[in-house]
């Protein structure tokens, strides 16, 4: 495994950054051929990338003329039972006010609560109801099981329903090999928020230094092959 890493004037930014450089030091500690590339921006193949968004997108695109797309909710957790909230899908066309409005065409484009018709560009949505976050948790998965859960926003001592976390984890069928699943906590219960590909992503201290590496390869080899 060889990984390029984003560095931003010569920097390490990112959690997930330096996380995994420790965790390519394990490797190598077991026995393990494990090697990595800083850069600010010189991009070269035959590496897998690790930074933000445009970074790994502007790789993938480059060289494999692929660009990621948000995956949001995935189609098998659109369940009430795992939402807890009203979404539909459409253009800006379909928008109404007060819903929370998030692209499905571009990662990190419009997230919004729309109060304003006026400021939503053209495209693709997520549209859903509101819903009241007391405790956010961002749940990694690997090969179809549960790696790691970690609080990331609100009140850490509202523990998610881990149960509940499996049962989306099975009933999501076409799911990458590793992706993070983010899930809410009210008075109602444990609800999903979104998912995510396996790549700039926070890791909020998930530090698993003995799957790291691979969650990363495995999700790239297998999107660069789709």
């Amino acid at each position: 495994m060889k990984f390029l890493i984003q560095t931003i004037d010569k920097k390490i930014v990112h959690d997930f950054s330096f996380t995994l450089i420790e965790s390519c030091k394990y490797q190598n500690w077991i026995g393990n051929k494990v090697k990595y590339k800083l850069t600010d921006n010189n991009l070269v193949e035959g590496y897998i990338p690790i930074g933000s968004v445009e970074f790994v997108s502007k790789y993938l695109n480059k060289f494999y003329n692929k660009v990621p797309k948000p995956i949001n909710i995935p189609p098998e957790l659109l369940s009430f039972e795992y939402t807890s909230r009203e979404i539909y899908f459409g253009t800006k066309e379909d928008v109404i006010l007060n819903k929370f409005v998030k692209s499905t065409d571009k990662i990190k484009y419009f997230t919004e609560i729309v109060n304003d018709l006026n400021i939503v560009p053209e495209g693709n949505y997520m549209i859903s109801d509101i819903i009241n976050i007391d405790s956010e948790w961002r749940s990694f998965i690997y090969n179809g099981q549960l790696v790691g859960l970690q609080n990331y926003a609100g009140d850490f001592t509202l523990f998610p329903d881990v149960s509940l976390i499996k049962k989306m984890i099975s009933s999501y069928k076409n799911c990458p090999v590793s992706y993070t699943l983010d899930v809410g906590v009210n008075s109602k219960g444990t609800f999903i928020i979104e998912a995510h590909d396996f790549f700039s992503c926070g890791l909020y201290g998930f530090s698993e230094h003995r799957i790291l590496p691979f969650m990363f390869s495995r999700w790239f080899n297998e999107y660069i092959k789709k």
